[in-house]
């Protein structure tokens, strides 16, 4: 996902007043924002641990089972049993990757309306 807080890492050197009462005052600003977007923040990580959970839930668990459960059958060919689990996992992996874009797209619009409440203080910009 790279580097989310890195445009708040650098402060243009006319911006830059190193006067202990500015520096104290957007560190509390800023913080009064995390605690503002700590259920949204909360949010996104339950998001993305529940998607890595179910990934490696399918990969490690259910995916093996699907696998030996059909090993067993003797109804289909072995030609057909590859390639129902290779349209499964393909299938599968399709629907993580879009999962794992909409969170991504969640995030984005999180950062973009904390961007803009940052720069909108006298001490984000």
């Amino acid at each position: 996902m790279g580097d989310l807080f890195g445009a708040y890492r650098s402060v243009s050197s006319e911006k830059r007043d190193k006067s202990f009462e500015t520096i104290s005052a957007y560190e509390e600003h800023y913080m009064k924002l995390l605690k503002k977007y700590a259920p949204e923040i909360q949010e996104i990580e339950q998001m993305m641990r529940n998607l890595r959970e179910e990934r490696k839930r399918f990969y490690l668990e259910e995916l093996p089972q699907i696998q030996h459960t059909m090993t067993a059958d003797n109804v289909l060919s072995e030609e057909n049993k590859a390639e129902w689990l290779k349209q499964l996992q393909e299938n599968m992996e399709h629907s993580f990757q879009i999962s794992e874009a909409l969170i991504q797209h969640y995030i984005t619009k999180n950062l973009e309306e904390f961007e803009r409440e940052l720069k909108s203080s006298t001490y984000g910009g």
